[in-house]
């Protein structure tokens, strides 16, 4: 069993890391509103998917059409209609991480690394 001491640590620095993850993603998300939901932003987007679906159609010409792409930029939409799932998946993948390492440390730190100074006596001589 973990001791509470170090159990009581890691949920603090949990605490702290869950918090500034999520804290960065709605910076993000602030940021990206600001940069990508001007008028500009969306003029430069549809002149890239235009060029981009003139050049595709242009490469394969015995192909059909490729399918346009979004009308906003993908990653206005990550932000804007996902941004939940984003933070929850940043948190689930976060969390993993950060107990299975913090585990494997807790356990690393408890385990003595001093080895016996005689073979057990069960030992091949």
């Amino acid at each position: 069993m973990m001791p509470r001491r170090t159990l009581l640590i890691l949920a603090f620095v949990y605490t702290i890391l869950v918090g500034l993850t999520v804290w960065g993603l709605f910076e993000t998300r602030s940021w990206v509103a600001k940069t990508y939901d001007t008028p500009q932003a969306t003029e430069n987007w549809q002149e890239l998917r235009e060029a981009l679906h003139e050049k595709k159609k242009a490469e394969n010409l015995s192909q059909p059409s490729p399918p346009k792409r979004s009308v906003e930029p993908p990653i206005k939409i990550l932000f804007s209609e996902n941004f939940p799932t984003v933070v929850t998946w940043a948190v689930v993948f976060l969390s993993i991480l950060y107990w299975s390492v913090g585990i494997m440390i807790a356990g690393a730190i408890r385990t003595s690394n001093q080895l016996p100074a005689s073979p057990n006596n069960d030992a091949p001589h």
